[in-house]
This record gives C-alpha cells, structure tokens and sequence, in this order.
C-alpha cells in the first residue's frame, strides 16, 4: 500500500533550526549574477593559489581543478545584488582590522602570562547590518578581533565567544560594525546612505 503526501507549494517545514522552502524558479536575471560570481571567485581562488605556490608551476596540476571546482561551487550560493564599495571604507576596514590582529596578539598573550585576567564566555550582539555580504563579512571578520570568534549568526542576532566580555569587546564589535557600514556605502540601520 502507498500513501502519498500532498502538500501547499507555499507550506515551509520546520525541524528544529531546518527549515525546508520550496525551490525557486530558475530566472534568466539570475544568469549574469552567477556568472559574475564565478569568475570573481575563480579570479580570487587563482590568485591565492598563485601566491601560495609561487615557485611551484607544476602545483597547478592540482591548483586549476581545485580552482575550477570552488569557482562552479559559487553557482550553488544565492545570488546577491551588486554592492557598491568606498575606497575609503575600505582602508579603514583594512587598518582597523591589521590594528586590531596586532591588539589580539598582544591580548592573547598576555590572558596566557595572566590568566586570572580572563573573563570569556558569550556575547550576544544585534547587528545593524543589512542581511547578505555585509553582515557575513561582519561574522567572518569578528574572529580577528582580539579574543573573538563568531559562534552563530542567526538573523541579525550573533552569538560571539569572547576572552574578555567586558565593555572593550562590545566597543570592538560597535567600531567593527561601523567600519564595515562605511565599506557598504550603509547607515548602520542597513539603509543605502
């Protein structure tokens, strides 16, 4: 006996934190976005690999399919409109971040000679950013920051493991929050300013 289950094509199925939507149909305004995805992660993953194995051209006999398959790896990713960047935003992105990778090692460090000055645990942190790259960049470049890694991003709410759960961590998130609103061209309400 077979039983069949018939079911809205608009009905969501929840599993605890799974949720199951329905496929989106394939549209063609997709296409250049895809395209313009794979390439630019191929371009990337090339020059990475290039950098790493610069002395090593026979590498690239296991560098291009590796490249290849990370680029064609992007088409499975939802397609993101483009995003205008600041030059600006970028260089201060790009200081805070080495300052604060200096700041780490030094923090990092010192918890290790004095460990009575350590207080970790979690951090819970509302984003201001809008959903899609600036808020991924924002977890992914959460772990530079001094004692910091991202444990969950859920909406616009993460879940931020910290050495140090004072004040200095929240002030850290603020500023890194805002440096990357500035790299977005965004208001930290996630509005195109």
């Amino acid at each position: 006996m077979k039983i069949r289950h018939e079911f809205p094509r608009d009905l969501h199925l929840q599993t605890d934190h799974l949720v199951i939507l329905p496929r989106r149909p394939h549209r063609e305004s997709d296409t250049p976005g895809r395209v313009r995805g794979m390439l630019g992660s191929g371009a990337a993953l090339a020059a990475i690999w290039a950098a790493l194995h610069w002395d090593d051209p026979t590498s690239w006999v296991i560098g291009l399919p590796t490249v290849v398959a990370g680029a064609a790896a992007t088409c499975l990713l939802p397609v993101s409109p483009p995003q205008t960047f600041s030059v600006v935003g970028a260089l201060r992105l790009a200081g805070f971040v080495f300052a604060g990778v200096l700041r780490g090692a030094r923090d990092v460090s010192m918890f290790t000679l004095v460990p009575s000055r350590l207080r970790s645990g979690c951090l819970n942190f509302r984003t201001r950013l809008a959903e899609g790259r600036p808020r991924r960049l924002f977890a992914l470049l959460i772990t530079l920051l001094p004692g910091t890694l991202t444990v969950r991003l859920e909406g616009d709410q993460l879940t931020v493991h910290a050495l140090d759960c004072g004040p200095a961590a929240r002030a850290d998130l603020d500023a890194l929050e805002a440096r990357i609103a500035g790299l977005f061209r965004l208001s930290l309400d996630g509005d195109a300013s």
